[in-house]
C-alpha cells in the first residue's frame, strides 16, 4: 500500500512537471526565434549551446533531480516538513548543473587558446621578419597550428577578407576570447598600423613578456596547488565522516535526518563549509 502511494505521488508531480515544462519550453521556442545578431554580441557558452536550449535542459535536470529527492526522501521516512526544503535544493542544486559543465567547457576552450597564443606571435614575427605581410602570415600560422586557434583565427581572417580592418577584426577576437596578452598583442598590431613602425620588434618584447607571465602562471599553480587541495578535502570532509558514521551506527545518526534540530545542524554546516570553501578558492586565487 505504502509504494502504491509513492507511486502515486511520483506520477502526480511527474504529471504536473511534464505539464510545465512543456509551457515553458514552447515559450522559450518563440524567445529563440526572435534573437538574432553577430557573434560579438553572444558569449562563449553559446558556441557549446544557445540560451533557450541551455535553459531546457536546466528546467528538466530541476525536475528530474527534485523528483528523485523526493522518492528518496519518501521511502526513507523522512518527515513531510523536512521533505519539502530539500526538495526544493535538490531542484535548486540540478538546475545548476548543466552551467557548470558548459561552463567548464568554456574555460577548457579557453585555456587550449591562451596554451597557443605564444606560439602564434612567435609565428607571425618569424614570418614578418621574412618579409611578409600581417595578414599573411597569420593565414600561413592559422593554417599549420589547429585545434581552437586555428578556429579563431580563420573567423579573424573571414572578417577580414570581408572587409573588416584587420585591428577591428582583432579586436573582435579579444572580444570572443578575454586574454591580457592578446590585448597586448591587439593593442601593439593597432598602434602600429597607426603610426608605423617596425611591428616584428613590438612582437619581440611580447613574446619575451608572455613567456615571463607563463612562467610565473606556472610557479603560483605549483605553489596554490596545496591550498586548491585543502579547499577540496575541507569541502567533502563533512559528508565522508556522516556517511562513515551512519555505516558505524545508523541509530545515532539518524537524529541528524528526521529531527528539526538535525536539518538546522546540516543547514549549518552546508552555510559554513560553502563560505569556508569560498575563501580558500579567493586565497590561492592569484591574479598575474
Amino acid at each position: 500500500m505504502k509504494w502504491l502511494v509513492l507511486l502515486m505521488i511520483f506520477g502526480s508531480v511527474s504529471g504536473i512537471c511534464f505539464i510545465l515544462c512543456r509551457t515553458l519550453f514552447s515559450d522559450l521556442e518563440h524567445t529563440a526565434a526572435e534573437r538574432s545578431g553577430s557573434w560579438d554580441g553572444r558569449s562563449q557558452l553559446e558556441y557549446f549551446i544557445s540560451r533557450p536550449k541551455l535553459r531546457k535542459i536546466q528546467i528538466c535536470f530541476a525536475v528530474v533531480g527534485a523528483l528523485i529527492m523526493l522518492c528518496l526522501l519518501l521511502v526513507g521516512g523522512v518527515t513531510l516538513w523536512a521533505v519539502i526544503p530539500v526538495v526544493l535544493l535538490a531542484g535548486a542544486a540540478a538546475f545548476f548543473l548543466p552551467r557548470l559543465y558548459y561552463q567548464a567547457k568554456v574555460k577548457k576552450r579557453l585555456d587550449a587558446f591562451k596554451s597557443r597564443l605564444l606560439d602564434v606571435v612567435m609565428g607571425l614575427n618569424n614570418g614578418m621578419r621574412s618579409g611578409v605581410a600581417l595578414p599573411q602570415a597569420l593565414e600561413v600560422v592559422g593554417r599549420d597550428i589547429g585545434g581552437v586557434m586555428q578556429e579563431e583565427i580563420a573567423m579573424t581572417l573571414y572578417e577580414y577578407r570581408l572587409g573588416v580592418d584587420l585591428t577591428e577584426a582583432l579586436e573582435r577576437l579579444e572580444k570572443r576570447m578575454p586574454d591580457d596578452n592578446l590585448r597586448l598583442f591587439v593593442t601593439a598590431v593597432g598602434i602600429s598600423q597607426q603610426t608605423g613602425g617596425s611591428l616584428s620588434d613590438i612582437l619581440e618584447k611580447i613574446i619575451e613578456t608572455i613567456r615571463q607571465r607563463s612562467i610565473m602562471e606556472d610557479k603560483i599553480n605549483t605553489l596554490t596547488a596545496q591550498g586548491r587541495f585543502e579547499s577540496i578535502v575541507m569541502a567533502c570532509a563533512p559528508l565522508m565522516a556522516f556517511g562513515i558514521l551512519y555505516l558505524l551506527d545508523r541509530q545515532l545518526m539518524e537524529p541528524l535526518v528526521t529531527t528539526p534540530l538535525g536539518w538546522a545542524a546540516i543547514g549549518a554546516v552546508v552555510l559554513l563549509e560553502s563560505i569556508g570553501y569560498v575563501f580558500i578558492r579567493k586565497i590561492v586565487s592569484v591574479e598575474i
